[in-house]
């Protein structure tokens, strides 16, 4: 159930439990479910816990320590230093305010979260260095690294990881990013997996799609307030795929969840899906995301059925169309 990550010595499961929402991210939530969703997902399987200092401003770090603490050797811990704490002082003190978050003396695979154009990288990187050399942290990445990015980051370190959004509604990975993480032996570990829900099976249509999760560059800014780049979106060929979507659940008689996950964990590079649940019963629905997987045909299909969105969208990963990535 669990493979090597890449070129490091961690043994963990494809599926990563993502804490985020733990922390209040989705709306508001209880302490005690986001306890109980957090073991539950450890209870069925899953080995692999990814948090961050920005969620909850270390709450849901702390929230993985209530939970899981006298399990901290039989789990892999990630979590990203915040954008604004990337100089090399501020990268030591964040890590160390993670380690007490967390109630343990080692992060196993640390992040950059986003880039940070005010500070050099090759200082954040040698933090990180620092960091290894030291024992508080086993391996160090990056998250939303594109070509560039990623690139100068490879020449100054030994880059374990790049979290980035990836999802049949959003391939931008694939133009640029995703064969460099190939050819490096760089894991990606993909969020946003379910497309903050659209991809779980409960919408017809875009026009169903809670305005306050319409936001990615997929949605016209014209018609969505939450949306903050001044693209047209592509809405037409995001309708086609979830109808193609819903086409293929009744054919295979799978969830939209494990049609998703399951094409996902087939792609090239991948060594982890972040997914996330509100309580423990939700959680308990995780093993059929450990299980899964698609046959070759099937696979092909979710291919043609996303490869307009991919075109359409092209190759800007920001998701969210922020100019934050290159």
């Amino acid at each position: 159930m669990t493979e090597k990550f890449g070129k490091t010595d961690l043994e963990t499961t494809k599926i990563v439990y993502g804490c985020m929402g733990g922390a209040g991210a989705f709306g508001a939530q209880e302490e005690t479910d986001s306890i109980e969703a957090l073991r539950e997902a450890h209870e069925v399987g899953i080995n692999f816990f990814d948090t961050a200092e920005a969620y909850g401003n270390g709450y849901s770090e702390q929230l993985l320590s209530r939970a899981l603490g006298d399990k901290r050797d039989d789990i892999v811990i990630s979590s990203k230093v915040a954008t604004q704490n990337l100089a090399p002082d501020d990268i030591m003190a964040a890590c160390e305010r993670s380690l007490k978050n967390l109630g343990t003396d080692r992060i196993d695979l640390y992040m950059l979260h986003w880039p940070n154009r005010e500070v050099p990288l090759a200082d954040s990187i040698g933090a990180l260095k620092t960091l290894k050399d030291q024992g508080k942290i086993r391996w160090y990445g990056v998250s939303n690294f594109g070509r560039d990015d990623l690139n100068d980051a490879l020449a100054l370190g030994d880059v374990a990881v790049d979290q980035l959004p990836y999802h049949l509604f959003f391939r931008a990975i694939e133009f640029e990013v995703q064969p460099i993480c190939k050819s490096a032996n760089v894991p990606i570990m993909c969020y946003s997996s379910l497309m903050q829900g659209l991809l779980a099976g409960k919408y017809r249509s875009l026009q169903d799609f809670p305005v306050d999760r319409a936001r990615t560059r997929m949605f016209d800014h014209r018609k969505w307030a939450d949306v903050v780049h001044k693209e047209e979106g592509a809405e037409e060929a995001g309708q086609e795929l979830l109808d193609a979507l819903w086409k293929m659940v009744d054919e295979t008689g799978l969830s939209m969840e494990e049609l998703a996950v399951g094409w996902l964990k087939s792609r090239e590079a991948v060594g982890g899906v972040i997914v996330g649940t509100r309580n423990g019963a939700q959680s308990r629905g995780l093993k059929k995301l450990l299980d899964v997987q698609l046959d070759a045909d099937v696979l092909a299909s979710l291919d043609r059925a996303s490869d307009r969105l991919k075109q359409e969208l092209g190759a800007d990963i920001d998701m969210w169309g922020k100019g934050r990535t290159r």
